[in-house]
């Protein structure tokens, strides 16, 4: 959606660092401000809030971003090698990059950052198939992996900071913008050692960021205040509306809802009638009356820009309630049946979505009931079965790896859903993205569960304040027109460690994104 109207720890004392201090702030006449939750804080390991990581794009940068299409752009990479086992990756880091401080960037600054990624809340799970991150030298890591990975780079989109740092309120970056305190006041200042020679993707040499504890005083701020860009899932439990006049820009997520059944008990344990479900529910329609437009349709499970999508196969599944219809009568269910919807009452969107397709089964011919229960009361009905439909959301990483569905005791193993084969359809679709389609088909012919949507967030900017915006995941203020990865991929070539040292397999322990 392109614009639309609508209604630190304090920095070592270095050179560098006295000449971003000392250079003379001229404010861009009407100013910029960003809001922020105090509570959720700066650190970009630690926060979940979507309010405040549109800061993390301007103080921090990561190896790759991955942009709206879903494909990793390198940053901070210069050169990404891969053995021909796929078992290691080597990440030569950019020359003459340093920290708003003046310290340089080196490979070791990577792996503490990394490393504190893959214990995080945030980026835990998508580092579960690392073994090992490991400098080399200055400007090489290397990351050994349990199994093949031919799209990790998708998955280094992680904020690189200090080492040292990384565990602070305000950890030190490599970005056009510092952290700086003025009196009372928390702001950004512009970073004027910035090694990139891009443009930066707003041009201020302050840029005021103001506290706030909740959306309500956020969007306050942004419609009264000082704040004038904020970025928001209007679809959120704790939403608010915006009322007044605006430029829109979606920003892309890996967010995806879905319905899942029970395999075990009750009539969904018939495969033909629950991969049937795809065609009875009506995507496009949800996305526009429930999801405000927020949202891409999915018919397969991973984002519909991304080139792991098949169109032609995504086709097969699309909406079409005489092939539910038919799939219901070869299944003999009893017209007095009634069938459970369970979803989460304290989502009042994932609520209105749940009732929208339970009239949609019952005109079908197949009773369904929604049954709305809190969140504690929804987590143990899933997990003890107490269920034959459910909706649930999960945030998936940029490589839309599906094996915590169906892996032995997987977090998203819900409803006897776990398999073995599918679980390495998985692994395989990893190791080649080529395998993709028959993982997709594997779950959508088996009715497994059925993707509904990816959810996407609005970026609002008051008018004329930021030039053409072209948000990526996770990143805000994306500078579009960057290198691609085959500007920084090498030849494939084995990556040995040295004769010197021994390499001993650890055992692979996963877990999946919140």
């Amino acid at each position: 959606m392109g614009p639309a109207s609508q209604e630190t720890t304090e920095p070592a004392e270095t050179e560098s660092y006295e000449k971003n201090l000392n250079q003379e702030t001229h404010k861009t006449p009407g100013g910029f401000g960003l809001a922020y939750v105090e509570e959720y804080g700066f650190n970009p390991y630690a926060c979940v809030c979507i309010t405040n990581r549109p800061v993390f794009s301007l103080v921090y940068e990561s190896l790759f971003v991955l942009n709206s299409s879903f494909q990793p752009e390198p940053v901070l990479c210069q050169q990404f090698a891969v053995s021909e086992s796929g078992m290691t990756c080597r990440v030569t880091l950019c020359e003459g990059v340093s920290f708003s401080d003046g310290t340089p960037l080196t490979a070791a600054d990577a792996v503490a950052s990394l490393e504190a990624a893959r214990g995080s809340d945030y980026y835990g799970s998508r580092f579960s198939k690392v073994a090992e991150f490991t400098a080399i030298d200055e400007l090489t890591l290397e990351i050994s992996l349990y199994k093949p990975y031919e799209n990790l780079s998708v998955l280094l989109d992680v904020p690189i900071v200090k080492a040292g740092t990384e565990t602070d309120s305000r950890p030190l970056g490599t970005g056009p913008y510092f952290f700086s305190e003025e009196g009372k006041e928390l702001c950004l200042r512009r970073n004027r050692s910035w090694w990139q020679d891009n443009r930066a993707p707003v041009e201020y040499d302050t840029i005021l960021l103001t506290a706030a504890k909740d959306p309500t005083a956020v969007r306050d701020s942004f419609e009264f205040g000082a704040t004038s860009l904020v970025c928001a899932d209007l679809n959120a439990p704790n939403a608010v509306g915006y009322r007044c006049d605006y430029e829109l820009w979606d920003c892309p997520t890996t967010t995806m809802q879905y319905l899942g059944f029970n395999l075990y008990d009750g009539i969904f344990y018939q495969r033909e009638l629950r991969a049937a479900v795809t065609h009875i529910i009506d995507r496009e329609s949800l996305i526009s009356t429930v999801y405000k437009g927020f949202g891409e349709a999915a018919l397969l499970p991973c984002a519909p820009a991304s080139p792991l999508y098949d169109e032609e196969l995504a086709r097969t599944y699309a909406y079409d309630p005489s092939a539910f219809t038919e799939a219901l009568h070869r299944a003999s269910v009893s017209s007095e049946y009634v069938t459970t919807l369970l979803v989460c009452s304290a989502d009042p969107t994932r609520m209105d979505m749940a009732k929208r397709i339970a009239e949609a089964l019952t005109q079908a011919g197949l009773r369904t009931e929604v049954r709305s229960v809190d969140e504690e009361s929804y987590r143990y009905r899933l997990s003890t079965g107490q269920f034959d439909l459910f909706i649930g959301e999960v945030r998936l990483s940029g490589s839309f790896d599906l094996s915590e569905f169906f892996r032995s005791y997987g977090s998203l193993c819900y409803g006897g859903i776990r398999s073995s084969g599918m679980e390495q359809l998985c692994y395989d679709a990893l190791e080649n993205s080529g395998n993709c389609y028959d993982l997709y088909r594997g779950v959508m012919e088996n009715g497994y569960f059925c993707p509904l949507l990816f959810k996407s967030y609005a970026v609002m900017a008051n008018r004329g304040v930021v030039g053409s915006l072209q948000p990526a995941v996770d990143n805000v203020f994306h500078l579009a027109g960057g290198r691609s990865l085959s500007d920084a991929s090498v030849s494939y070539e084995e990556l040995t460690a040295p004769e010197t040292e021994e390499t001993e397999e650890t055992q692979n322990t996963e877990e999946t994104e919140p």
